[in-house]
């Protein structure tokens, strides 16, 4: 019984799972970001995802932080973000997806806390390491999707970040 039970839920995410965007599909969004790192920094940020199939999104990421209510010698930074998502769970119009990927930026803080970091290191002035993605996906309509997101970053919890923001594919209509 428990065999067959099993098998039954196989199947059922096997073929539940069937996409989060169309094949091929080229989508743009705006992200609101949260970090974890202190307690007044937001960032602003855009994206692009390419669909490659109904399972597979690479990305690539711009955000800029800053600081609301900021004392005079904080100083934001930018980041880029490259990586791939992989579909979890999918209720449609709802997908759950998760990911990995590499990310960088330029803080001047990394520095302070670069021995805390389980995988990062700094060319020049820039911070290099990598992140574990995962993201609730709801499609609004054809075109519009929206979403949440956690971003966990091997160089410390003072760059994680949870962001929500919308995605617009220019193609579907």
């Amino acid at each position: 019984m428990k065999r067959v039970l099993l098998g039954i839920a196989f199947w059922c995410s096997t073929y539940t799972a069937s996409a989060q965007y169309d094949p091929s599909a080229v989508n743009y969004g705006l992200v609101a970001v949260k970090s974890f790192g202190l307690e007044n920094e937001i960032a602003v940020g855009a994206r692009i995802e390419y669909a490659f199939n109904c399972y597979t999104t690479f990305m690539g990421e711009y955000s800029r932080t800053f600081a609301i209510n900021a004392e005079d010698d904080y100083e934001g930074f930018n980041e880029f973000a490259l990586g791939v998502n992989l579909i979890m769970f999918n209720w449609y119009p709802t997908t759950i997806t998760a990911g990995i990927g590499y990310m960088g930026n330029n803080s001047d803080e990394f520095e302070r806390i670069e021995n805390d970091a389980f995988l990062g290191f700094r060319t020049g002035n820039f911070n290099h390491g990598a992140q574990i993605k995962i993201r609730a996906l709801h499609q609004i309509s054809t075109p519009v999707h929206i979403f949440a997101e956690l971003n966990v970053k091997s160089l410390g919890r003072r760059y994680d970040t949870f962001l929500v923001g919308f995605s617009y594919d220019f193609n579907a209509w």
